[in-house]
């Protein structure tokens, strides 16, 4: 049962006509987050694996319509960081075992064999998302970079080799690479909704924190590796179903666990009207802050970085969280560059580098 609803999610949440509006909106390249179990799966884990044509299927349409892709391994044996996004909410276990490891590498390494039967989709392969630095010495997370990366060179020299920051700030980002990497990106993800403190900041103040957030990014030595915003989007709240996890609350009501009152800016905190999930509740006032929202991150992200991936390109009731979406009700602009002040020439010249998950 688990596979026939999973297979009728694959066969209908991303379509051909997806892509070809995301295209055309502005869009040049999407990421593809795939679970370790697509490649590997043993009797005793709790996944359904069949995901492979289906992103072969996706890979097809996006060279179809001239989109780029980044393959991302979401998910690890044993789990990477303890998240449910990870494939399992866990304590977690994946660097307390080499048979861990050499399971994730064999996904990495089928993954780059993707790319190379893809090369004219696949841009970038990323190696392993959110690993946890909490839980496991910067070291030994670097470990296992190098043998992956060794792995996806001994492959191939032409997709981008992309690592998590593993939440570590920019300052000591040069701990997670090597001297010798070629071709590679950096991925940060930024969001206002996970803090206990950013998330009771009013709407002028999370716009400026926008550019706080990103100071020392944007100060970073990109001179031997790229960065790119891998995750962010519209939302400055977290009263999305499930966005802390299945049946954990939420910091804006006060439900999250360890959260002993409300955290949102306002006297009366409810998931309702401009933060429920219904979109045509939006007051105008609320949209037009959205706009600004995103104009504020767009400015920076695709200015002075390598680009960007929004999560996610689409939601069932996440508007804040919808890139089709927000681009249809105008709070993202359909080709993001118009986010930044351009004249019409420089606008022509100029290859965009807008990325979507």
């Amino acid at each position: 049962e688990a596979l026939r609803q999973l297979e009728d999610h694959w066969d209908t949440f991303v379509t051909k006509e997806h892509l070809e509006t995301l295209a055309e909106s502005g869009i040049n390249w999407i990421r593809i987050p795939i679970g370790y179990w697509a490649f590997n799966l043993t009797d005793d884990e709790p996944f359904v694996n069949g995901q492979v044509p289906y992103i072969e299927r996706i890979l097809g349409w996006a060279q179809e319509t001239g989109l780029k892709v980044e393959l991302d391994l979401h998910g690890a044996p044993g789990s990477q960081n303890g998240y449910d996004n990870s494939g399992h909410r866990v304590t977690p276990e994946w660097l307390h075992s080499r048979t861990n490891v050499d399971r994730t590498l064999d996904a990495v390494r089928k993954m780059t064999q993707l790319a190379v039967d893809w090369e004219d989709a696949v841009y970038g392969i990323q190696i392993l998302n959110e690993p946890s630095r909490w839980k496991w010495p910067v070291s030994d997370i670097l470990e296992f970079y190098n043998e992956a990366y060794d792995i996806v060179r001994s492959m191939t020299n032409d997709v981008y080799f992309v690592i998590h920051d593993t939440f570590l700030g920019p300052n000591e980002w040069s701990t997670l690479v090597s001297s010798n990497w070629t071709n590679a990106l950096m991925d940060t993800h930024i969001y206002q909704m996970f803090d206990n403190y950013i998330i009771t900041l009013n709407e002028t103040a999370h716009i400026d924190m926008v550019a706080t957030m990103a100071e020392n990014v944007t100060r970073f030595d990109r001179s031997s590796i790229g960065v790119v915003v891998g995750e962010f989007s519209a939302a400055t709240h977290d009263c999305t179903k499930y966005i802390n996890g299945l049946g954990r609350g939420s910091r804006w009501e006060g439900t999250l666990e360890y959260v002993d009152h409300p955290l949102c800016p306002f006297e009366n905190c409810t998931c309702t009207g401009d933060y429920g999930s219904d979109y045509t509740g939006f007051s105008d006032h609320y949209k037009r802050f959205l706009r600004r929202y995103i104009d504020s991150q767009l400015s920076i992200y695709d200015r002075e970085l390598a680009g960007w991936f929004y999560w996610n390109f689409r939601t069932e009731s996440a508007p804040e969280w919808d890139y089709m979406l927000g681009v249809e009700q105008g709070w993202i602009p359909k080709f993001s560059r118009t986010a930044i002040p351009m004249t019409s020439d420089e606008e022509s010249e100029i290859s965009a580098t807008d990325l979507v998950s």
